[in-house]
C-alpha cells in the first residue's frame, strides 16, 4: 500500500460508470467506507434515484451529454472507473469453437466491451484533473491477453477485451502529452460472484471466486497504489501486470 492508505479516495470526485452493476456498486460502497466526504457520481443505464446520471452506453450523443452535465456540475474528475462489461446474452454463451461464432453475439459483445469504452474515453478523458494525479480505469480481463491464451475458445469475449486493452495502451500514450498527471489502466478483478460470471462459476472448481466486496477492495487498492509508470498496463487483482 501507499504511505497514505487510500489517499486517492479521500475528498475526491469519482465517477463510476455502471454504478448499478455488481462490481460498480461494491466499489461505491468501499469508496464511502473509506471517506464519506467523497463525491461519487453514479452513472447508470436505468436511474433508480434522482442523483444518478442516466446514460445510454450505445448512444454517442447520450455519452457526450452525460459528460457535459458532469463537467458543468463538478468541473473535473479525479477518478473515472468504467465498471461495465458483458459476457453472455440470453441464449448466447461464449463460443467453445469457431463453429459457434455468431455475428449477432459478436456485435453485441463488442458494443458493450469495446465500442462503449472507446466513446467513454472520447468524452470523459477531458474531465480528468490536470493539476493533480487523476486516473481513468477500465475493467478488462486476463482473457484479453493474447500471449496468455493457452486454451482457446471464447472468441468474442477474448477479442473484445484484447481490443479494449489496445485502447488503454493507446490512450495512455496520448495522455503523456495531453495530461501528464493522468493515468490510464485496465483492471482484471479475477472471477467475481456477479451476474456476468454466475452461469460459469459451478465449473470453476479450481479457481478463486471473489465476493463483490472483496474484489472491490482489491481494485480500490490498485487504483490507490498505481503510478504514472504503470499507465497503459493491465493489472490483475494482485497488483501484477498482465502481458498483452
Amino acid at each position: 500500500m501507499t504511505k497514505n492508505k487510500n489517499s486517492r479516495f479521500k475528498k475526491s470526485k469519482i465517477a463510476i460508470i455502471g454504478a448499478n452493476g455488481g462490481i460498480g456498486s461494491a466499489i461505491i460502497h468501499k469508496i464511502f467506507e473509506i471517506d464519506s466526504e467523497n463525491e461519487v457520481i453514479e452513472i447508470v443505464r436505468t436511474r433508480k434515484h434522482e442523483k444518478q446520471y442516466q446514460i445510454d452506453m450505445l448512444d454517442e450523443q447520450s455519452i457526450s451529454n452525460c459528460a457535459e452535465d458532469i463537467k458543468n456540475n463538478y468541473g473535473y474528475l479525479d477518478i473515472i472507473i468504467n465498471a461495465t462489461g458483458i459476457l453472455h446474452i440470453g441464449d448466447y454463451k461464449p463460443e467453445r469453437t469457431f463453429k459457434e461464432i455468431s455475428y449477432e453475439y459478436l456485435h453485441e459483445i463488442f458494443k458493450i466491451n469495446t465500442f462503449s469504452p472507446f466513446l467513454i474515453s472520447k468524452y470523459f478523458t477531458p474531465l480528468l484533473n490536470k493539476n493533480n494525479t487523476s486516473i481513468i480505469a477500465f475493467l478488462s480481463a486476463r482473457l484479453g491477453s493474447i500471449s496468455d491464451n493457452n486454451l482457446g475458445g471464447w472468441y468474442s469475449y477474448r477479442s473484445s477485451k484484447a481490443a479494449l486493452n489496445m485502447l488503454i495502451k493507446t490512450l495512455s500514450l496520448e495522455l503523456t502529452y495531453r495530461n501528464k498527471n493522468a493515468i490510464c489502466i485496465g483492471l482484471h478483478p479475477g472471477t467475481v460472484d456477479t451476474n456476468l460470471s454466475s452461469p460459469f462459476t459451478d465449473r470453476m472448481k479450481n479457481k478463486k471466486i471473489f465476493e463483490r466486496d472483496q474484489a472491490a477492495e482489491y481494485l480500490v487498492n490498485i487504483i490507490n497504489d498505481v503510478d504514472v509508470s504503470q499507465s497503459g498496463d493491465i493489472i490483475d487483482w494482485q497488483g501484477e501486470k498482465i502481458d498483452a
